[in-house]
């Protein structure tokens, strides 16, 4: 039951940061039109709304909680 619980939590917060990843990127590349930008925004600080960089950071932390929820399932429960 925990195993079945645990890669549900991973899903969860992989999909919900990816989500939030893209709302950032798309609301940045909306409102400045710079599309390009956001290839940019993987290697190099670009001037981002406040609004843009708390969707983008809360993506990057459920992923990041999700890669942690993956790695406790392969610890715990090998397949």
């Amino acid at each position: 039951m925990l195993e079945a619980t645990m890669k549900f939590i991973e899903i969860i917060f992989l999909v919900s940061g990816m989500m939030f990843i893209s709302t950032g990127i798309i609301q940045y590349g909306r409102r400045t039109s710079d599309w390009f930008g956001v290839i940019r925004m993987f290697y190099r600080r670009i001037s981002m709304s406040v609004v843009e960089y708390k969707w983008y950071r809360s993506g990057v932390a459920c992923f990041v909680l999700g890669v942690i929820a993956r790695v406790a399932n392969l610890t715990f429960w090998p397949t």
